[in-house]
Protein backbone atom coordinates (compact mmCIF):
# COMPACT_ATOMS: atom_id res chain seq x y z
CA UNK A 1 0.00 0.00 0.00
CA UNK A 2 1.35 3.65 -0.74
CA UNK A 3 0.31 5.63 2.08
CA UNK A 4 1.24 9.68 2.72
CA UNK A 5 1.05 10.96 6.35
CA UNK A 6 0.44 14.23 6.76
CA UNK A 7 1.49 16.44 9.61
CA UNK A 8 2.04 20.18 10.75
CA UNK A 9 5.74 20.26 11.34
CA UNK A 10 8.54 17.48 10.55
CA UNK A 11 7.67 14.08 12.83
CA UNK A 12 10.68 14.43 14.97
CA UNK A 13 10.56 12.42 17.92
CA UNK A 14 12.94 14.55 19.70
CA UNK A 15 10.24 17.52 20.41
CA UNK A 16 7.51 17.53 22.81
CA UNK A 17 4.67 17.45 20.00
CA UNK A 18 2.26 13.88 20.79
CA UNK A 19 1.13 14.39 16.91
CA UNK A 20 4.42 14.52 15.34
CA UNK A 21 5.67 11.85 17.54
CA UNK A 22 2.62 9.23 16.14
CA UNK A 23 3.07 10.32 13.13
CA UNK A 24 6.72 9.26 13.32
CA UNK A 25 6.45 5.94 15.34
CA UNK A 26 2.95 4.89 12.75
CA UNK A 27 5.01 5.43 9.36
CA UNK A 28 8.25 3.76 10.94
CA UNK A 29 5.90 0.32 12.11
CA UNK A 30 4.31 0.61 8.83
CA UNK A 31 7.34 1.22 6.95
CA UNK A 32 8.38 -1.73 9.13
CA UNK A 33 5.60 -4.04 7.53
CA UNK A 34 6.59 -3.35 4.20
CA UNK A 35 4.46 -1.03 3.24
CA UNK A 36 5.67 2.33 1.19
CA UNK A 37 5.57 5.43 3.60
CA UNK A 38 5.99 9.11 2.60
CA UNK A 39 5.13 11.65 5.31
CA UNK A 40 4.59 14.76 4.35
CA UNK A 41 5.72 17.61 6.77
CA UNK A 42 4.32 21.36 6.78
CA UNK A 43 7.01 23.31 8.30
CA UNK A 44 8.42 27.02 8.81
CA UNK A 45 11.66 25.94 7.18
CA UNK A 46 12.45 22.94 5.12
CA UNK A 47 15.57 21.70 6.53
CA UNK A 48 15.45 17.80 7.21
CA UNK A 49 17.12 17.94 10.92
CA UNK A 50 15.54 15.44 12.43
CA UNK A 51 16.88 11.51 13.36
CA UNK A 52 16.84 8.99 10.52
CA UNK A 53 13.87 7.47 9.88
CA UNK A 54 13.30 3.92 7.60
CA UNK A 55 10.53 6.17 5.24
CA UNK A 56 10.97 8.92 3.26
CA UNK A 57 10.08 12.44 4.11
CA UNK A 58 8.98 15.62 2.19
CA UNK A 59 8.97 19.03 3.68
CA UNK A 60 6.90 21.68 2.20
CA UNK A 61 6.88 25.38 3.17
CA UNK A 62 4.17 26.78 5.80
CA UNK A 63 3.41 30.34 4.33
CA UNK A 64 2.44 32.98 6.33
CA UNK A 65 -0.85 33.35 4.90
CA UNK A 66 -2.30 29.93 6.42
CA UNK A 67 -5.13 29.66 3.82
CA UNK A 68 -2.45 29.64 1.07
CA UNK A 69 -0.41 26.44 0.46
CA UNK A 70 3.05 25.85 -0.65
CA UNK A 71 3.12 24.98 -5.02
CA UNK A 72 4.99 22.37 -4.52
CA UNK A 73 2.35 20.44 -2.52
CA UNK A 74 -0.22 21.36 -5.17
CA UNK A 75 2.07 19.51 -7.43
CA UNK A 76 2.85 16.66 -5.22
CA UNK A 77 -1.14 16.03 -4.80
CA UNK A 78 -1.49 15.82 -8.52
CA UNK A 79 1.59 13.39 -8.90
CA UNK A 80 -0.52 10.63 -6.67
CA UNK A 81 -2.28 8.00 -7.94
CA UNK A 82 -5.51 6.13 -6.95
CA UNK A 83 -3.66 3.45 -5.28
CA UNK A 84 -2.46 6.33 -2.74
CA UNK A 85 -3.61 6.90 0.38
CA UNK A 86 -3.51 10.12 2.63
CA UNK A 87 -3.75 10.47 6.31
CA UNK A 88 -4.26 13.80 8.17
CA UNK A 89 -3.04 14.10 11.36
CA UNK A 90 -4.81 17.09 13.51
CA UNK A 91 -7.56 19.47 13.37
CA UNK A 92 -8.01 23.23 13.36
CA UNK A 93 -5.20 23.53 10.16
CA UNK A 94 -6.30 25.72 7.36
CA UNK A 95 -3.47 24.21 5.12
CA UNK A 96 -5.64 20.32 5.43
CA UNK A 97 -8.94 21.94 4.48
CA UNK A 98 -7.08 23.25 0.75
CA UNK A 99 -5.43 19.72 0.84
CA UNK A 100 -8.53 17.31 1.28
CA UNK A 101 -9.89 19.85 -0.97
CA UNK A 102 -7.75 19.36 -4.12
CA UNK A 103 -7.43 15.46 -2.64
CA UNK A 104 -11.24 15.02 -3.41
CA UNK A 105 -11.00 16.81 -6.59
CA UNK A 106 -8.67 14.11 -7.71
CA UNK A 107 -10.14 11.21 -6.34
CA UNK A 108 -7.34 10.33 -4.11
CA UNK A 109 -8.74 8.66 -0.61
CA UNK A 110 -7.72 10.12 3.36
CA UNK A 111 -8.06 9.38 6.88
CA UNK A 112 -8.61 12.01 9.51
CA UNK A 113 -7.15 11.67 13.12
CA UNK A 114 -8.12 14.84 15.17
CA UNK A 115 -6.16 13.83 17.81
CA UNK A 116 -8.48 14.69 20.64
CA UNK A 117 -8.90 18.24 19.18
CA UNK A 118 -12.79 17.29 18.76
CA UNK A 119 -13.70 16.59 22.69
CA UNK A 120 -15.80 18.71 24.16
CA UNK A 121 -13.16 20.09 26.74
CA UNK A 122 -10.84 20.98 24.00
CA UNK A 123 -14.08 22.48 21.77
CA UNK A 124 -14.76 25.00 24.82
CA UNK A 125 -11.65 27.01 24.34
CA UNK A 126 -11.97 29.86 21.80
CA UNK A 127 -15.26 27.91 21.99
CA UNK A 128 -17.15 30.70 19.26
CA UNK A 129 -14.16 30.88 17.15
CA UNK A 130 -13.61 26.89 16.91
CA UNK A 131 -17.75 26.44 16.71
CA UNK A 132 -17.68 29.00 13.59
CA UNK A 133 -14.50 27.33 11.77
CA UNK A 134 -15.82 23.54 12.57
CA UNK A 135 -19.22 24.23 10.70
CA UNK A 136 -17.17 26.16 8.13
CA UNK A 137 -14.49 24.07 7.13
CA UNK A 138 -13.16 20.92 9.98
CA UNK A 139 -16.83 19.21 9.15
CA UNK A 140 -16.22 19.37 5.45
CA UNK A 141 -13.04 17.99 5.75
CA UNK A 142 -14.94 15.20 8.17
CA UNK A 143 -17.54 14.32 5.49
CA UNK A 144 -14.98 14.21 2.87
CA UNK A 145 -12.84 11.49 4.26
CA UNK A 146 -12.89 7.94 4.19
CA UNK A 147 -12.30 7.10 7.43
CA UNK A 148 -12.70 9.43 10.56
CA UNK A 149 -9.84 7.93 13.18
CA UNK A 150 -10.86 8.64 16.95
CA UNK A 151 -7.81 7.70 19.68
CA UNK A 152 -10.12 7.74 22.72
CA UNK A 153 -14.05 6.50 24.17
CA UNK A 154 -14.93 10.50 24.44
CA UNK A 155 -13.77 11.50 21.37
CA UNK A 156 -15.62 8.56 19.92
CA UNK A 157 -18.74 9.50 21.67
CA UNK A 158 -17.68 13.58 21.75
CA UNK A 159 -18.01 13.67 18.05
CA UNK A 160 -21.47 12.66 16.92
CA UNK A 161 -22.65 15.58 19.41
CA UNK A 162 -21.51 17.98 16.05
CA UNK A 163 -23.04 15.87 13.59
CA UNK A 164 -23.49 12.18 12.77
CA UNK A 165 -20.41 10.17 11.77
CA UNK A 166 -20.45 7.03 10.38
CA UNK A 167 -17.50 6.42 8.72
CA UNK A 168 -15.41 6.78 11.99
CA UNK A 169 -13.46 3.66 14.02
CA UNK A 170 -11.28 3.61 17.58
CA UNK A 171 -8.24 2.98 17.55
CA UNK A 172 -5.23 4.15 20.21
CA UNK A 173 -2.27 5.20 20.10
CA UNK A 174 0.94 2.63 20.60
CA UNK A 175 4.40 2.37 21.69
CA UNK A 176 7.50 0.83 20.29
CA UNK A 177 9.19 -0.43 23.34
CA UNK A 178 12.76 -0.77 22.03
CA UNK A 179 12.90 3.00 21.73
CA UNK A 180 13.15 2.91 25.70
CA UNK A 181 16.29 2.51 27.13
CA UNK A 182 17.12 -0.92 28.50
CA UNK A 183 17.60 -1.17 32.20
CA UNK A 184 16.16 1.47 33.30
CA UNK A 185 13.32 0.88 35.31
CA UNK A 186 11.69 2.45 38.82
CA UNK A 187 13.43 1.80 42.20
CA UNK A 188 9.98 0.42 44.77
CA UNK A 189 12.24 0.06 47.73
CA UNK A 190 13.70 3.31 48.42
CA UNK A 191 12.35 5.38 51.54
CA UNK A 192 8.48 6.45 52.55
CA UNK A 193 8.59 9.33 50.08
CA UNK A 194 6.83 8.50 47.16
CA UNK A 195 7.76 10.17 44.00
CA UNK A 196 5.62 11.20 41.06
CA UNK A 197 6.28 12.11 37.76
CA UNK A 198 4.57 13.54 34.83
CA UNK A 199 6.52 14.92 31.36
CA UNK A 200 4.22 16.94 28.99
CA UNK A 201 3.46 20.16 27.92
CA UNK A 202 2.87 22.84 30.97
CA UNK A 203 -0.41 23.94 29.28
CA UNK A 204 -2.56 24.32 32.11
CA UNK A 205 -6.22 24.24 30.46
CA UNK A 206 -5.45 21.03 29.08
CA UNK A 207 -3.01 19.24 31.33
CA UNK A 208 -4.65 20.26 34.73
CA UNK A 209 -1.74 20.39 36.29
CA UNK A 210 -3.63 23.43 38.55
CA UNK A 211 -5.75 20.69 40.25
CA UNK A 212 -2.20 18.23 40.25
CA UNK A 213 -0.80 20.79 42.47
CA UNK A 214 -4.60 21.20 44.68
CA UNK A 215 -4.65 17.11 44.87
CA UNK A 216 -0.88 17.10 45.92
CA UNK A 217 -1.65 19.63 48.70
CA UNK A 218 -4.03 17.42 50.09
CA UNK A 219 -2.28 14.60 49.82
CA UNK A 220 0.97 15.80 51.89
CA UNK A 221 -1.98 17.33 54.15
CA UNK A 222 -3.04 13.37 54.97
CA UNK A 223 0.85 13.19 56.60
CA UNK A 224 1.55 11.11 53.73
CA UNK A 225 5.48 12.12 52.42
CA UNK A 226 6.22 12.49 48.24
CA UNK A 227 7.26 14.99 46.13
CA UNK A 228 6.43 15.75 42.42
CA UNK A 229 8.99 15.69 39.05
CA UNK A 230 8.01 17.37 36.25
CA UNK A 231 9.53 17.02 33.03
CA UNK A 232 8.37 19.90 30.19
CA UNK A 233 8.30 23.58 29.08
CA UNK A 234 5.29 25.34 27.87
CA UNK A 235 3.11 28.56 27.90
CA UNK A 236 2.24 27.90 31.57
CA UNK A 237 5.48 26.77 33.32
CA UNK A 238 5.81 30.62 34.83
CA UNK A 239 2.18 30.86 36.57
CA UNK A 240 2.29 27.12 37.37
CA UNK A 241 5.80 27.51 39.88
CA UNK A 242 4.17 30.87 41.22
CA UNK A 243 0.97 28.62 42.26
CA UNK A 244 3.51 26.25 43.54
CA UNK A 245 4.77 28.77 45.82
CA UNK A 246 1.00 30.05 46.46
CA UNK A 247 0.14 26.57 47.49
CA UNK A 248 3.29 26.18 50.08
CA UNK A 249 4.24 23.03 47.92
CA UNK A 250 7.40 24.58 45.36
CA UNK A 251 9.91 22.93 48.06
CA UNK A 252 8.50 19.60 46.99
CA UNK A 253 8.61 20.25 43.55
CA UNK A 254 11.05 19.76 40.32
CA UNK A 255 10.68 21.38 37.05
CA UNK A 256 13.29 19.62 34.89
CA UNK A 257 12.13 21.32 31.75
CA UNK A 258 11.98 20.21 28.38
CA UNK A 259 14.38 16.79 28.07
CA UNK A 260 14.44 14.25 25.51
CA UNK A 261 15.37 11.00 24.52
CA UNK A 262 17.61 9.27 27.14
CA UNK A 263 17.72 11.85 29.55
CA UNK A 264 14.26 11.92 29.62
CA UNK A 265 13.81 8.31 30.80
CA UNK A 266 16.35 8.82 33.03
CA UNK A 267 14.23 11.40 34.91
CA UNK A 268 11.32 9.13 34.85
CA UNK A 269 13.01 6.62 36.15
CA UNK A 270 13.60 8.65 39.14
CA UNK A 271 9.88 8.65 39.69
CA UNK A 272 7.49 5.64 40.82
CA UNK A 273 4.09 6.54 39.66
CA UNK A 274 3.20 8.76 36.71
CA UNK A 275 0.30 11.26 36.96
CA UNK A 276 -1.54 12.51 34.08
CA UNK A 277 -4.47 14.59 35.23
CA UNK A 278 -6.06 16.14 31.91
CA UNK A 279 -8.96 17.82 31.01
CA UNK A 280 -8.69 16.93 27.60
CA UNK A 281 -6.56 14.50 25.67
CA UNK A 282 -6.45 12.80 22.25
CA UNK A 283 -4.27 9.45 23.59
CA UNK A 284 -1.22 10.46 24.91
CA UNK A 285 2.22 8.91 24.57
CA UNK A 286 4.04 9.95 28.15
CA UNK A 287 1.82 7.57 29.84
CA UNK A 288 2.29 4.70 27.54
CA UNK A 289 6.49 5.51 27.46
CA UNK A 290 5.64 5.78 31.38
CA UNK A 291 3.61 2.28 31.16
CA UNK A 292 6.24 0.63 28.76
CA UNK A 293 9.27 1.64 31.79
CA UNK A 294 6.78 -0.20 33.96
CA UNK A 295 5.54 3.20 35.96
CA UNK A 296 2.20 2.60 37.39
CA UNK A 297 -0.17 5.39 35.86
CA UNK A 298 -2.49 7.87 37.93
CA UNK A 299 -4.36 9.48 35.22
CA UNK A 300 -7.91 11.24 34.28
CA UNK A 301 -11.20 10.01 32.36
CA UNK A 302 -10.35 12.50 29.57
CA UNK A 303 -6.82 10.88 28.58
CA UNK A 304 -8.63 7.88 27.03
CA UNK A 305 -6.12 4.94 28.50
CA UNK A 306 -8.12 4.77 32.11
CA UNK A 307 -10.04 1.40 30.54
CA UNK A 308 -7.24 -0.14 29.83
CA UNK A 309 -5.95 1.04 33.27
CA UNK A 310 -8.53 -0.85 35.24
CA UNK A 311 -8.75 -4.10 33.16
CA UNK A 312 -4.93 -4.32 33.61
CA UNK A 313 -5.10 -3.21 37.03
CA UNK A 314 -2.16 -0.90 35.84
CA UNK A 315 -2.23 1.95 38.15
CA UNK A 316 -4.92 4.42 40.18
CA UNK A 317 -7.63 5.71 37.19
CA UNK A 318 -9.43 9.04 38.21
CA UNK A 319 -12.57 9.36 36.83
CA UNK A 320 -13.37 12.99 36.93
CA UNK A 321 -10.87 15.37 35.95
CA UNK A 322 -10.51 19.22 37.67
CA UNK A 323 -11.76 17.00 41.13
CA UNK A 324 -8.51 17.43 43.28
CA UNK A 325 -10.51 15.66 46.33
CA UNK A 326 -10.15 12.51 44.01
CA UNK A 327 -6.61 12.89 42.78
CA UNK A 328 -5.80 13.39 46.32
CA UNK A 329 -7.57 10.24 46.73
CA UNK A 330 -5.49 8.35 44.28
CA UNK A 331 -2.31 9.74 45.28
CA UNK A 332 -3.00 8.13 48.56
CA UNK A 333 -3.92 5.01 47.51
CA UNK A 334 -0.90 5.18 45.43
CA UNK A 335 1.25 5.93 48.61
CA UNK A 336 -0.72 3.25 50.82
CA UNK A 337 0.68 0.32 47.63
CA UNK A 338 3.53 1.70 47.78
CA UNK A 339 4.24 1.20 51.84
CA UNK A 340 2.39 -2.24 51.48
CA UNK A 341 5.21 -3.23 48.82
CA UNK A 342 1.95 -3.69 46.23
CA UNK A 343 3.46 -0.85 44.14
CA UNK A 344 6.09 -3.02 42.03
CA UNK A 345 3.74 -5.44 40.47
CA UNK A 346 1.11 -2.10 39.95
CA UNK A 347 4.22 -1.46 37.67
CA UNK A 348 4.56 -5.12 36.44
CA UNK A 349 1.13 -4.81 35.26
CA UNK A 350 1.44 -1.17 33.53
CA UNK A 351 4.96 -2.79 31.44
CA UNK A 352 2.47 -5.72 30.65
CA UNK A 353 -0.38 -3.45 29.58
CA UNK A 354 2.10 -1.37 26.95
CA UNK A 355 3.31 -4.95 25.41
CA UNK A 356 -0.41 -6.18 25.01
CA UNK A 357 -2.58 -3.47 24.34
CA UNK A 358 -0.43 -0.64 22.49
CA UNK A 359 2.25 -2.31 20.32
CA UNK A 360 2.80 0.01 17.31
CA UNK A 361 2.69 -3.08 14.85
CA UNK A 362 -0.58 -4.26 15.54
CA UNK A 363 -1.68 -0.92 15.85
CA UNK A 364 -0.23 -0.28 12.34
CA UNK A 365 -1.96 -3.08 10.68
CA UNK A 366 -5.27 -1.84 12.32
CA UNK A 367 -4.47 1.41 10.63
CA UNK A 368 -4.22 -0.59 6.92
CA UNK A 369 -8.09 -1.42 7.94
CA UNK A 370 -9.12 1.96 8.43
CA UNK A 371 -6.90 2.99 4.92
CA UNK A 372 -8.98 0.93 3.54
CA UNK A 373 -12.46 1.80 4.58
CA UNK A 374 -12.61 -1.15 7.58
CA UNK A 375 -13.20 -0.18 10.57
CA UNK A 376 -11.40 -2.67 12.87
CA UNK A 377 -12.65 -3.96 16.16
CA UNK A 378 -12.41 -1.65 19.06
CA UNK A 379 -10.02 -1.89 21.86
CA UNK A 380 -12.23 -0.50 24.52
CA UNK A 381 -15.38 -2.57 25.74
CA UNK A 382 -17.17 -0.57 26.61
CA UNK A 383 -18.04 1.07 22.80
CA UNK A 384 -18.96 -2.39 21.77
CA UNK A 385 -22.52 -2.08 22.44
CA UNK A 386 -22.76 1.46 20.68
CA UNK A 387 -21.21 0.14 17.73
CA UNK A 388 -23.43 -3.06 17.44
CA UNK A 389 -26.26 -0.86 18.27
CA UNK A 390 -25.35 1.35 15.00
Amino acid sequence: MKIIEVVLGKANPDRMNGINQVAHYLSTALAELGHEVTLWGIASNTRHDYPPRPYATVLFRQLPQKWKIDPRLHEAIDQLGADHVVHLHGAFIPEFYHIARRLQARGIPYVYTPHGALTTTAMRKNGLAKRLYFRLFEARIIRRARMVQLLGINEYRCIDTWFHVPNKCLVPNGIDLSELPAGLRPDFSAGDELVFGFCGRMDNYYKGLDVLFEGFRKFLDSGRRGRIELIGDGPDRGWLEDYARELGIADKLVFHGARFGEEKFSLLARTQVFVLPSRSEGFPIGVLEAAGMGLPCLTTEPTNVNSFIRQYEAGFPVREPGDADALAEAMCQAHDAFASGRLALIGANARRMAEEAFNWQHIARQMVQVYRGKAPAPHDRALKPMIHAG
